[in-house]
């Protein structure tokens, strides 16, 4: 995590800069416990950084945007039941169900990521409007 956020100080080109956002959507989609650790390490502070750096191109600025958007998403936690089958290779059934119980007091509610974004950018309610007004992400099939 630490590199990746690294990758987006403003001394990297914007190729790179794209990539590491790339990446760093992977690690986070489906895991709480990657944003978390991306939170605490002060990831939203990086990406607001950036975001706001008049040196940072348009084509960074709507990838950071982008990663906003995404951010701001509601939470779930992985198919837990599915990746938990490969996880246990033997193990209880109660095993699985802690680690889905566990994996459900790392979410964070949509109001809580937005309250943290907030401090370090003015325009979060807008976003959360657009997000939910919008639904960027819900067409997507898989």
């Amino acid at each position: 995590m630490n590199l990746l956020l690294d990758l987006l100080d403003s001394y990297n080109c914007p190729a790179i800069q794209s990539t590491a956002l790339l990446v760093l959507v992977t690690a986070l989609l489906g895991n709480p416990t990657n944003t978390r650790t991306f939170e605490n390490m002060d990831g939203l502070l990086t990406i607001t950084t950036l975001f706001k750096d008049e040196e940072t191109t348009q084509s960074v600025k709507m990838k950071l945007l982008e990663f906003l958007y995404f951010y701001l998403m509601p939470e779930a936690p992985v198919a837990s039941k599915l990746v938990g089958a490969f996880d246990r290779r033997g193990s209880s059934v109660a095993a699985g169900d802690e680690n889905d119980a566990s994996s459900r007091k790392n979410i964070r509610s949509q109001q809580e990521k937005q309250h943290m974004l907030g401090r370090y950018l003015s325009n979060v309610d807008t976003l959360v409007q657009d997000l939910q007004e919008a639904a960027p992400f819900t067409s997507v099939a898989c």
